[in-house]
């Protein structure tokens, strides 16, 4: 089990109400694919018997981690979430916590989108969130650089302190985001990029559209609220096979 990958585990935790959304929202639901699932904290969270449970990512150490807290019951597969077969359909397919962002490209996310079209049932769902960016990215100049602590860790004996480092490209919508784990004790650095292509809400319905998708619902939150342009922290996006 590497190291890098526990720490990015306990580092994203996702955004509070997360679960209980996602539960909400696969209620009923006999088959769900998550993609981008990391250390399977989400696919924990929908267990369910008779519910068939699988999960997609390209990070062999987060996989490794999926593995040993989920256990049997749970398919867990490698594969870049921009192209992925298969071969069967879902009621729901998820992507939480932003990780469409990590895909650099709007070919690798229309491909994605695609994909996931193609593994939906009739009446499936994609659901997915992702932090707002419209109101940073209209406030903001062409370009930035901020470090920030983040927190301490815990983690086999010894104290990490958690930076994130940022540089924003504001014309590319882009984030080149390195989180910097410095052991306390000995100094040791680890470092972890995780670059991302924001999108802005208006952008996403007609991505959706060519994907073959169509949207159902774009909220401020998890409970439903309005999204707002100005305010909204979050985006909740539900959207349906055309």
């Amino acid at each position: 089990m590497t190291l890098a990958a526990e720490l990015y585990a306990l580092t994203h935790r996702g955004h509070p109400g997360d679960l209980a959304f996602y539960r909400r929202s696969c209620r009923g639901a006999k088959s769900v694919l998550e993609l981008g699932c990391g250390s399977g904290r989400v696919l924990s969270a929908l267990r369910r018997p008779g519910r068939r449970l699988v999960g997609l990512d390209r990070d062999a150490g987060l996989l490794r981690l999926a593995r040993r807290s989920l256990g049997s019951g749970v398919d867990l597969v490698r594969a870049d979430m921009t192209k992925f077969e298969l071969g069967e359909r879902f009621e729901r397919v998820l992507i939480p916590y932003s990780a469409l962002y990590c895909l650099l490209y709007k070919a690798d996310a229309l491909s994605c989108l695609r994909s996931v079209r193609r593994h939906l049932t009739r009446d499936g769902l994609l659901l997915l969130d992702a932090y707002a960016a419209d109101a940073f990215h209209r406030a903001g100049g062409p370009q930035g650089h901020q470090i920030d602590w983040l927190r301490t860790l815990e983690h086999r004996g010894r104290s990490y302190d958690v930076f994130e480092q940022s540089r924003w490209h504001r014309r590319r919508q882009r984030l080149e985001v390195t989180y910097v784990y410095v052991d306390a004790k000995s100094g040791r650095r680890i470092e972890q990029a995780l670059p991302q292509r924001y999108w802005l809400a208006a952008e996403l319905r007609p991505l959706f559209t060519r994907a073959g998708l169509e949207f159902v619902s774009l909220e401020g939150d998890f409970r439903g609220g309005r999204y707002s342009p100005a305010r909204s922290e979050l985006m909740v996006v539900t959207a349906g096979p055309r």
